[in-house]
């Protein structure tokens, strides 16, 4: 019998592996871009069960040329699989860990990478393959991080592979865009190649993950750093759009973006108007960053929720009243500037909103109901999940604080910062919020909603299937707020608003007061800024 609080631990060989493979048409409209000459060599770096050799060998035959492909893939099934779909067509195949085959295939250097690199979170990253890539990437200059995915490091060095002059060609997550364990990665493309076109899509592409991909074609690599790269994006709806003549109409016809270091990938797709307010305005000397006055950290990570938020009746069964405190952990709960009690009182209703607390309290001081709950949680197998297993104390979680406010970590409709005023806790699917000096939450809250703050939520956000828009803590402290503590917010007005569901007024009475009198920005920088966020919000939100 399977436990009712189930965990999140365990992970299938397919998530392990990071092998989800790519749809035919992406395959073909990929190496149809990259094929271009006989005698031409090709690495696939990752070629699973042999979808991009297939589609190689298929538009070779097309174009009338004989390319040498290198397929190297860790999984001994799979690149049995690609053997056997091409037919061993004078494909060379490695059967090995790309990061340690790294070293003697770079020798030979190619000219077209093409692939769809496995999509591995660094939690499943393992431990000895990820030390080998880092080493590679510390050679050639980059300072990784314990949280990329390994995605980056397959892009990373494949661009090393590559002969000058050469050409990438990749299915990426569209992490590439904005993420931060990406920026390294998104510098080294502008600055070792003379072209870049993104092409994203409006649906989702790959039928059982629910994730965000972009198509990177970049071309004219060169060794030494150049000073500009001219980057044009293309969007689709769906796979069956991808047409040569859209990427030659896009090209043709509207002018190419560049970028600036630390810049986040996800507003070349906005309006050029758009685009150029932002880049400019996100420079103003009267903004200031989130992080300034404020530190945003991760909720509370109890290991089990089901286990430790409880609701009424099971706090009541088991006599747990003196050992929960009162927390919040939906942000349908929170849509307001200000969390009171009469805002946790209708989330009671709906939600369990008890967290149990056993910070500071000793074993002689437990109940018999409060024993009996936790011999329940261990006959249920919670004890046994990874972060309670790793405690010196498995049903205490750690890291209980109180934070003076709230910030949505997963956002649907729009941000908001709330002003914690119950002291509530919250678990880590929202965010928790301390200020930093003595200022006023509350305007500090009515700031946020604006509607340069909200367009950078989607540029800094990385978004998921659904529609739902993810922000971490560090992207967090990177948005920008208008804030100064010398102006003064209606916030009883701009509470009301957004409690009748009206954001639109919300944004007009503080874009006012902030964008344009404080700022200095004018109505119109103020449209396109406006029309900035709706144009992400609505690419996101209509991707399923």
């Amino acid at each position: 019998m399977s436990s009712i609080f189930k965990s999140k631990d365990l992970a299938d060989k397919q998530k392990l592996r990071g092998g989800y493979y790519t749809p035919t048409a992406l395959a073909d409209y990929l190496c149809h871009w990259a094929l271009r000459g006989s005698n031409e060599t090709i690495l696939e770096p990752s070629c699973g069960d042999g979808n991009f050799v297939e589609s190689s060998l298929k538009i070779a035959k097309i174009k009338k040329i004989t390319p040498k492909i290198t397929a190297i893939e860790i999984d001994d099934e799979e690149i049995s699989k690609a053997k056997e779909r091409c037919g061993n067509k004078g494909i060379s195949s490695i059967n090995e860990d790309f990061f340690r085959a790294y070293t003697g295939v770079k020798k030979k250097k190619f000219d077209v990478v093409i692939g769809n690199p496995p999509f591995i979170r660094f939690q499943y990253f393992d431990d000895e393959s990820r030390n080998i890539a880092f080493s590679h990437l510390r050679d050639i200059g980059y300072k990784p991080t314990k949280l990329a995915n390994s995605w980056a490091a397959f892009v990373q060095l494949s661009i090393e592979m590559l002969k000058d002059g050469g050409r990438l060609a990749m299915v990426i997550p569209a992490e590439l865009l904005q993420v931060k364990y990406a920026g390294e990665l998104r510098e080294r493309i502008v600055k070792h190649f003379d072209h870049v076109v993104l092409v994203a899509f409006k649906k989702l592409v790959f039928p059982d993950i629910q994730q965000e991909v972009v198509l990177l074609l970049a071309e004219g690599k060169h060794k030494r750093e150049g000073d500009v790269c001219d980057v044009h994006t293309i969007q689709v709806h769906d796979a069956s759009e991808l047409k040569p003549d859209v990427l030659q109409d896009t090209v043709a016809h509207s002018e190419a973006k560049h970028t600036r270091p630390g810049m986040k990938w996800t507003s070349f797709f906005l309006k050029e108007e758009s685009f150029e307010i932002l880049e400019k305005v996100q420079r103003h000397p009267k903004l200031i960053h989130l992080g300034d006055i404020a530190s945003v950290n991760v909720g509370i990570v109890t290991g089990r929720n089901k286990f430790f938020v409880v609701d009424e009746e099971v706090k009541n069964q088991y006599d747990l009243e003196k050992f929960c405190i009162p927390i919040v952990g939906r942000t349908s709960a929170v849509n307001s500037l200000n969390f009171n009690e009469v805002k946790f009182e209708e989330c009671r209703v709906k939600y369990p909103s008890n967290l149990l607390n056993l910070t500071g309290f000793s074993e002689e001081e437990f109940s018999t109901g409060l024993k009996s709950y936790i011999q329940f949680g261990e006959e249920e197998g919670v004890n046994e999940g990874y972060k309670c297993r790793v405690r010196s104390k498995w049903y205490e979680v750690p890291s209980v604080y109180i934070s003076d406010g709230f910030l949505f970590r997963q956002i649907y409709k729009h941000p908001l910062l709330v002003v914690n005023e119950i002291g509530a806790a919250c678990t880590d699917t929202i965010h928790r919020v301390r200020l930093l000096e003595d200022i006023d939450f509350k305007q500090v809250s009515a700031s946020f909603v604006n509607s340069l703050t909200f367009a950078w939520s989607e540029i800094c956000g990385r978004s998921y299937g659904g529609g739902v828009l993810e922000l971490e803590p560090r992207e967090s402290e990177e948005l920008p707020i208008p804030f100064n503590k010398d102006i003064y917010l209606d916030t009883d007005l701009v509470n009301e608003f957004l409690n009748n569901g009206d954001v639109y007024a919300a944004l007009d009475y503080v874009d006012k007061i902030l964008l344009i009198d404080h700022l200095g920005l004018t109505q119109k920088h103020v449209n396109h800024i406006r029309e900035a966020w709706e144009s992400l919000r609505d690419r996101r939100l209509n991707r399923k």
